[in-house]
């Protein structure tokens, strides 16, 4: 973990994006300020719903060959699907896991929600296993939010 504590991410990250009116941008900083949040982050970006297929938007690290996940594939076609965050403590014990890379071990996917609706999701893989916690989960639920709601501001 860096020398921040979890509420100043949250914190960093609303102010940092409080500012900014493009959509891909809040993407981008979101992205950024949480994969420098940890060193064990190896993959942290975010999947958008466009026509209720996940697009790969703004991320940090390797390039991913999954780029379009239906819903019906993947952790984050499953949180998509189910509108709620997923832990997977080991991704070679969960068949839904889609490998981006052979060195993965762990990931976390967490819904943007607005209303009903999926907007997307932020995604994070570990290279180190169990690494995701529930303070984890929560931290980007809050982080989330903050984002879904600077996109639906930006859009008004």
């Amino acid at each position: 973990m860096t020398d921040i504590s979890r509420d100043q991410l949250i914190d960093n990250i609303r102010i940092a994006i409080a500012g900014i009116n493009d959509e891909t941008e809040v993407f981008r900083t979101a992205a950024e300020m949480i994969d420098g949040f940890s060193e064990g982050f190896n993959w942290t970006g975010f999947y958008l719903m466009k026509d209720g297929i996940l697009e790969v938007g703004p991320y940090i690290g390797p390039q991913t060959p999954h780029t379009r996940i239906e819903l019906s594939n993947g952790v984050c076609g499953a949180a998509a699907r189910e509108k709620k965050s997923i832990i997977v403590p080991d991704v070679a014990a969960d068949e839904r896991f889609l490998a981006c890379s052979l060195t993965t071990r762990s990931e976390i996917v967490v819904p943007l929600k607005f209303e009903d609706q999926i907007m997307g999701e932020i995604d994070i893989d570990s290279n180190q296993p169990s690494f995701f916690s529930p303070q984890d989960q929560e931290m980007l639920e809050r982080i989330a939010d903050l984002v879904v709601e600077r996109i639906v501001a930006i859009r008004r």
